[in-house]
């Protein structure tokens, strides 16, 4: 099976920006993924401080999922699936970054390096869905220019 650490993984990729999908998401991952974990096993103070209890589980297990997901199908370079789970987890982050806000608003500013952190994931995935989305579009557009020259020279 052929994984993003195999030798000939990535070809359209340069060499000094390969160590982005094989070492730097995957830790990013690692890291959502034990952020929701956490949230699951022990609650988050602010996501309890203003949501009820049932929507912490559903939350947590929203971007424990959506970053294991991420990763398993980035590891074996399946587009789709990591973009539903890298989005499940921006949903996710974005739900707890308007939350901290809300709890800085509070008067708790010792949350403003969690927002900072939050936002430094979220600028991540985000621009992972981005890639995932261009990449998806330039396999659409050569599939469509192979069929349009089958098509012209059948």
């Amino acid at each position: 099976m052929k994984t993003i650490w195999s030798k000939d993984a990535l070809p359209l990729v340069p060499p000094r920006f390969r160590s982005i999908y094989r070492y730097l998401l995957p830790g990013i991952d690692v890291g959502i993924a034990g952020f929701g974990l956490w949230s699951l096993v022990i609650g988050s103070k602010i996501v309890e401080d203003f949501t009820v209890p049932v929507f912490l589980v559903a939350w947590a297990s929203m971007i424990l999922i959506g970053a294991v997901g991420a990763f398993a199908s980035l590891a074996v370079m399946n587009d789709k699936v990591e973009l539903v789970g890298r989005i499940m987890v921006e949903l996710g982050l974005a739900v707890y970054a308007v939350l901290t806000i809300a709890y800085i608003f509070r008067g708790n500013v010792t949350s403003i390096l969690t927002l900072t952190l939050v936002g430094i994931r979220m600028y991540a995935s985000l621009w992972r869905i981005f890639d995932i989305i261009g990449e998806m579009l330039r396999k659409e557009r050569e599939q469509a220019a192979q069929r349009h020259a089958e098509s012209r020279g059948a």
